[in-house]
């Protein structure tokens, strides 16, 4: 079953009805100070001195803004000055002759050193190669691209079982990133996803697994970079934001039963980066409102919300090196579940996943 009502199930968490994806809208300017008159010529008013300003800047915008290590150019009303943002000092020399070279006077414009400016994406965006923690599409649901592997059958992601058509057997789900409206484009296929079983350790009436994973094999046209993890601003402040990556230098092929204490992190399209220590281990769980029982999951105390289905599950080594454990498939009030790279790996076959 999927859907995207919120509860405290374990299940609620599995997909989240497709919406349109949100943007930031930027904030407006707050009203300037007047204008300073100490860029302005003896005998001129403001406004001479304003207009006189927007004409040299109107030429020497351009040419500014082609030369290397520029990051702006503004006419800034409030000093009644050019000026030219820059990535360093070598920047500067070489926007303070171009502007000499035209006659400018040394008055009429001022140079800062900046940060330069990159286009902001989140985690919900379009993402070529595509990467993991980013959002995937199929049917009328959204997940979490959960991480993208090296196997035998193909160069692949892994993400939920219940993230396709149906959870457990292959029914050839297809996945679009991050949503068909976006990009029609088919990046995946589904083509590994066992069915559960019964009887033995399965409890009487219970479907079971080891993991909630499946494997969707890449499109040969869609390019993908295995070994990256989509970091946001920061652990816990909700910011879906992408500041950088995490690098998978290791993935633990064996641990089960991980300490309680040890602290783990998901990168999630809807909750982003959040953090905290494992509080229950090698637990069996059922999954409300269905016949699914997960055997010897790991609960980890940290947010999650709808969508996050699917997160990769690491744990920080150094900066921003990491080694991958698992995958989040679900959770409740303050905690979510994830299944161990172990037990996918048992289920679906080895995976390499370092970078």
């Amino acid at each position: 079953m999927k859907n995207a009502t919120r509860s405290r199930s374990l299940f609620a968490l599995s997909a989240l009805l497709v919406v349109a994806s949100c943007q930031d809208a930027t904030s407006p300017r707050e009203d300037a100070d007047a204008p300073s008159t100490a860029a302005f010529q003896p005998g001129q008013g403001q406004g001479q001195g304003q207009a006189r300003v927007a004409a040299l800047f109107e030429g020497a915008s351009p040419a500014v803004m082609e030369l290397p290590g520029t990051v702006f150019a503004d006419h800034d009303e409030r000093i009644g000055k050019m000026v030219f943002g820059v990535e360093n000092e070598n920047a500067a020399t070489g926007v303070r002759r171009a502007l000499i070279a035209r006659g400018v006077a040394s008055d009429d414009f001022e140079i800062e050193i900046t940060d330069p400016i990159s286009a902001l994406e989140t985690l919900r965006d379009r993402f070529r190669p595509t990467a993991a923690g980013s959002q995937i599409h199929f049917g009328n649901y959204v997940c979490t691209m959960g991480f993208n592997v090296d196997h035998a059958g193909g160069r692949s992601f892994i993400t939920n079982s219940h993230c396709t058509k149906r959870q457990g057997g292959v029914e050839g789900t297809t996945y679009a990133q991050p949503t068909r409206t976006v990009d029609p484009t088919v990046v995946a296929t589904e083509v590994a996803d066992p069915v559960y079983f019964k009887g033995g350790i399965c409890p009487k009436g219970k479907t079971c697994r080891y993991s909630d994973a499946s494997r969707a094999q890449y499109s040969s046209s869609v390019t993908s970079v295995r070994g990256d993890i989509l970091k946001t601003t920061g652990a816990n402040n909700g910011s879906v934001t992408v500041a950088g990556r995490f690098s998978v230098t290791s993935q633990d092929n064996t641990t089960t039963s991980f300490a309680i204490g040890s602290v783990f992190n998901k990168v999630g399209r809807t909750t982003g980066w959040t953090q905290g220590p494992v509080s229950r281990t090698c637990v069996n769980t059922n999954v409300l409102g269905t016949r699914i029982h997960q055997l010897c999951q790991t609960f980890v105390t940290a947010g999650v919300d709808g969508g996050d289905s699917g997160s990769p599950v690491f744990r920080i080594t150094s900066g921003d090196n990491v080694q991958l454990v698992g995958i989040l498939w679900g959770g409740g009030t303050g905690y979510y579940v994830m299944s161990p790279l172990a037990a996918i790996q048992a289920e679906l076959g080895s995976v390499n996943a370092v970078k």
